[in-house]
Order: structure tokens, then sequence, then C-alpha cells
């Protein structure tokens, strides 16, 4: 990426909510974040992820929304992954891998949602983002 952006968020601050319009997708350079979606009054913890880990990409590739909400464990610094940064690393791949990668988020996005509308906790614990 040609110009990293940075974005710094305290211990239990809001980073994405569910449903948003995916504007970016973030890497973790420091800390940890809390992947949960609400059922009702209820949270279902999906994920906690830490340094070098990546969340949101699967929306901004296919310009969606954000699949679950994220939060900040403790104070977290992102680097901010945008829409273009991203096409212009799979313009560089083989158009394969572009087709390949279009229909495993189709598949993801699918599964996710019908994961999501289960009742069964055991099936929320493995739910992808």
């Amino acid at each position: 990426m040609s110009t990293e952006t940075f974005k710094e968020f305290e211990a239990g601050q809001e980073i994405l909510k569910h449903g948003q319009n995916a504007s970016c997708a973030y890497m973790i350079k420091s800390g940890s974040v809390r992947v949960f979606v609400s059922e009702g009054s209820r949270e279902v913890e999906l994920a906690l992820l830490k340094e070098g880990q990546i969340f949101g990409e699967t929306a901004i590739l296919d310009g969606g929304v954000y699949g679950a909400n994220i939060s900040a464990v403790e104070d977290t610094e992102l680097l901010v992954i945008t829409p273009e940064n991203l096409q212009d690393i799979l313009e560089q791949s083989d158009p394969f891998i572009r087709e390949l990668l279009k229909m495993m988020i189709e598949r993801l996005k699918s599964t996710n949602e019908a994961l999501l509308k289960s009742e069964t906790r055991e099936f929320m614990d493995i739910v992808l983002i």
C-alpha cells in the first residue's frame, strides 16, 4: 500500500456496526478487537481478533455491508485498508485467482447468513467474518 493510514480506538469503543455500509477493512497493528452480533437484547461473541489479523475485507470486496459488530477490547491501533488498496492488489493477481476469490466471497456470505439465522449456539461459534 502506497500511503498507510492508521486509526486508534480506545478500549470499548465501537469500530464497525453490523449492517453499516462497508467503507474499508482493517488490519490490527496493536491491541485486540471483539467480533459479535446482537440477537435482541443478547450479544453472541463470534471471535476475538489480535495483532496481524484483518477484518472487514469481505464486505469491501463485494461492496456490501459489515456482517458483525466490532469493538476494541483494549486500546487498539488499526491499519486502514481501502477498497482501492485491495483493488490494486487484486489487479496484480491472476484472473483465475480473482474469480476464485469472488466465488469464495459469495459462498462465505451465504454461509454466514444461514448460520446467523440458526438458533444453534455451536453454529454461531464458527461464523466467519
